[in-house]
């Protein structure tokens, strides 16, 4: 398992134990986080710095089924609705209508990285008119929330794009669509590669409570390794090109699918 203990319990098969954690599988996975955490230390030590954050992060994905037995039970059910979704389209589509409903938000996009060059295309999206998307069309730059995200590999929040500098480059076409804020989450594979970004805006400053991002980060995981799969299936098959494709606006809002 490169760096895993044996004999506990990964992320592939979340334990869940009714709604809240039974005594039996909350001492598994107290094991298990400080199995990955002992795992992490002596990856580090060796000077696997990659593979130890990686396995801190599984780590941290035990220690938040403990904290959040519900919400956890809520968003592993919402991720396996992805799999009933149609097309890259669409498991991206209900994706975002989640992560809008996590994050409270009205408007966001979930944006696809390209495997060579790492540039940020948008697949999916709600709320926002053609400026916004020719403008966000093809994103390889650090200074808008989704660029700096993914170059960072973790999740960002600009409270207020008008005292954010790296922002700077991006402000007039915020200002024409209407949005102050933004965070931006990885998309992320079973190996932590990037897969792509969702995002979410907001129309004042504005900084999402602690607790919803890491719902959001949580979910975003779980999506991203779908999606990669999904991905790699449309690849294989060579249907991509034809399920993918300009993302169109449409009216209205999505209805709210998790609130844990």
């Amino acid at each position: 398992m490169d760096g895993l203990e044996t004999g506990q319990w990964t992320e592939d098969e979340p334990l869940r134990d009714g709604v809240a954690i039974g005594g039996r599988v909350r001492a598994v996975l107290e094991r298990t986080e400080a199995a990955h955490r002992r795992s992490a230390a002596r990856l580090r030590a060796s000077g696997r710095e990659e593979r130890a954050r990686f396995i801190e992060r599984s780590a941290a994905w035990v220690r938040f089924d403990l904290d959040e037995p519900v919400a956890a039970q809520q968003l592993y059910a919402a991720a396996a609705r992805l799999e009933r979704a149609r097309g890259i389209r669409g498991l991206a589509d209900r994706a975002l209508e989640c992560v809008l409903s996590l994050a409270r938000a009205e408007r966001g996009n979930i944006q696809l990285a390209d495997p060579a060059s790492g540039v940020l295309r948008i697949i999916s999206q709600h709320g926002f008119d053609p400026e916004f998307l020719d403008h966000f069309a093809v994103v390889d730059d650090d200074g808008s929330a989704c660029g700096r995200a993914a170059m960072r590999g973790t999740q960002l929040v600009i409270a207020d794009v008008l005292t954010d500098a790296g922002f700077e480059p991006h402000r007039r076409i915020a200002a024409a669509s209407g949005f102050r804020a933004v965070q931006s989450t990885p998309l992320i594979d079973k190996a932590g590669r990037l897969v792509g970004m969702v995002s979410t805006h907001y129309p004042l400053p504005f900084a999402p409570r602690a607790r919803d991002l890491r719902l959001i980060k949580r979910y975003a995981d779980l999506a991203g390794r779908i999606l990669a799969t999904r991905l790699h299936a449309a690849i294989a098959d060579g249907s991509s090109a034809a399920d993918l494709g300009t993302a169109r606006a449409r009216p209205g809002a999505f209805p709210a699918e998790v609130t844990p």
